[in-house]
């Protein structure tokens, strides 16, 4: 069976509802943020430290990863390799939270993201969109999907944000 279709329509169906619920302040049936700040900040200290395994713990069993310029990735095993090859490479991510939001047991955050080089050079920034789903584990990614911006929209010095971005939140 091919899963691509599966796959695609997946990915569709989180970029519209991102869409329709980034223009839409929190009601009465979500709350901000979901995820605790302190759980989603934990990808970033954990990648910059090496550690594969708390970053890849934040992974359900049966997440996916799409990352700029790759095929995306299921599953933790795939995961785990897909992060073990970027922390060899030497570099660090700034990831900045401007949405986290949640109902019941799912959550999305999404935000700007920025990668550097081991001399501290901006090699890679975008966007990111983060589904979470609140398991028997507790609060896991289920899909983690990146965008970078193209190469010649220039980085931004010292953050994450663009400079046309509104300022991050961390709620």
């Amino acid at each position: 069976m091919n899963s691509r279709p599966l796959h695609r329509s997946m990915v569709a169906g989180l970029i519209l509802a991102v869409d329709l619920l980034s223009g839409c302040a929190p009601t009465a049936g979500t709350v901000s943020p979901a995820v605790p700040p302190e759980l989603k900040h934990s990808w970033e200290t954990a990648f910059n430290r090496g550690d594969i395994e708390s970053v890849v713990a934040l992974y359900a069993d049966d997440a996916d990863l799409v990352m700029p310029g790759a095929e995306p990735v299921h599953g933790r095993t795939a995961i785990r390799a897909a992060v073990a090859d970027m922390i060899k490479s030497g570099v660090r991510v700034k990831i900045d939270t401007m949405r986290n939001i949640g109902s019941g047991a799912v959550a999305y955050v999404y935000g700007p993201y920025q990668v550097t080089d081991a001399g501290g050079h901006v090699v890679e920034h975008g966007r990111y969109v983060e589904t979470w789903e609140k398991r028997a584990a507790g609060w896991q990614i289920v899909v983690d999907i990146n965008t970078a911006a193209p190469a010649d929209a220039g980085a931004p010095a010292g953050g994450a944000s663009p400079p046309d971005a509104p300022a991050p939140r961390q709620p």
